[in-house]
């Protein structure tokens, strides 16, 4: 174990969890820009921790409950950090969270698996009609979400007290049935389960059977790492929130910015690294699912809950995204439909999509309008 930790790997990050909190409580080393720093890092290795520990226990309790298990998981720090941000009337902040958390899986999480997979195998190949599935879902899902706003942008309203009013409605009706999208995911996911476990015919088919995962870790292990993760990323989600007024005025990012890049991809940290691992084994088609289903549980169930617990909050927050926000969730998801239309990718494909996170992340970063 020592020797382990004395190599260098992410866990070396650990070191800016205590820095974070010293930052934060002690009135000698108060300074929100390092604060805004030191948290991020520290969120990079609790992100990453959550996503073993969930790993750990889908191992525990089978494939099917496991998947759903790794999927409630998956995007926990963009619902932590998304509540927070809520909570504060830190709106713009907030859906910049969703709108990153979609993109990031898609393009990042994604990307860097396809450039992973085909820089060690050349062209990979991946089930065509799972990874159409996925990503016919994570199209529907973004749609779904969008909606609103492109209601709201070409349609006028009497007054802006009327146009929050119909927007605030829409976007709760929206969420209700993305919720029901939601469960209706899963009863599929079990349906479909439950036929492949009690077809005769599954041991005949050419593809082999689901590999039975190990877990290293304990059940209380694997309990203590989610729980202690969890409220970590609160604290570290409360100490970004209350810093990202000096950033926006001592930097220069805008909260788009931010939220959509900088907590985009720290949020999926986790998922980064499976889905990186997995296709250096040449399984693509579960790097596919891993970024794809997490990017479709965003647009399923952390924004509908994230909506609906700010009307509880009393801060209602509508499913209105800026035109920027929109073009940028409509080209991911186009070019990811494009990719995996065919059932193979290789190194240059990912290239591509790591390229159009970095022209998104630019169009943000000089996007001071949304501010």
């Amino acid at each position: 174990m020592a020797s382990t930790l004395m190599k260098p790997n992410i866990n070396w990050l650990i070191i800016f969890l205590p820095i974070s909190f010293a930052i934060a409580y002690i009135p000698y080393f108060k300074n929100e820009i390092y604060l805004f720093f030191t948290s991020c890092l520290g969120l990079i290795i609790v992100a990453y921790w959550l996503g073993n520990a969930t790993e750990q226990l889908a191992a525990r309790v089978g494939s099917t409950w496991g998947g759903m298990m790794n999927a409630a998981f998956s995007n926990l720090p963009e619902l932590i950090f998304g509540l927070i941000a809520v909570s504060k009337g830190l709106e713009s902040l907030a859906k910049a969270t969703w709108t990153g958390a979609i993109i990031s899986n898609m393009l990042v999480v994604v990307g860097a698996a396809i450039m992973a997979g085909g820089y060690r195998y050349g062209i990979v190949k991946f089930p065509l009609e799972r990874a159409k599935d996925a990503a016919a879902g994570l199209m529907l899902a973004t749609f779904a979400v969008l909606l609103p706003s492109v209601y709201a942008h070409f349609v006028a309203f009497g007054s802006d007290v009327e146009a929050r009013q119909v927007l605030e409605g829409v976007s709760i009706w929206t969420c209700l049935f993305l919720l029901m999208a939601y469960g209706g995911s899963i009863v599929y996911a079990l349906a479909q389960f439950r036929v492949e476990i009690t077809t005769p015919e599954w041991h005949h088919l050419d593809t082999p059977m689901p590999e039975k995962v190990q877990p290293d870790w304990s059940l209380s292990q694997s309990m203590g790492v989610l729980a202690i993760s969890s409220l970590l990323i609160a604290f570290l989600s409360d100490f970004i929130s209350d810093s990202i007024d000096s950033i926006t005025a001592s930097l220069g990012w805008t909260q788009m910015f931010v939220g959509i890049i900088v907590i985009g991809v720290i949020g999926n940290v986790g998922a980064l690294f499976s889905a990186v691992s997995v296709a250096l084994k040449n399984k693509m088609d579960l790097s596919f699912e891993i970024g794809l289903n997490a990017a479709s549980q965003v647009a399923l169930l952390v924004v509908p809950v994230l909506v609906l617990s700010s009307v509880v909050m009393g801060k209602p927050v509508s499913l209105l995204f800026t035109p920027a926000e929109i073009a940028a969730l409509l080209s991911s998801v186009l070019i990811m439909a494009q990719i995996s239309q065919d059932g193979r990718c290789n190194w240059l494909n990912g290239l591509q999509m790591l390229i159009l996170y970095g022209i998104i992340g630019v169009l943000f970063f000089y996007d001071h309008l949304s501010t």
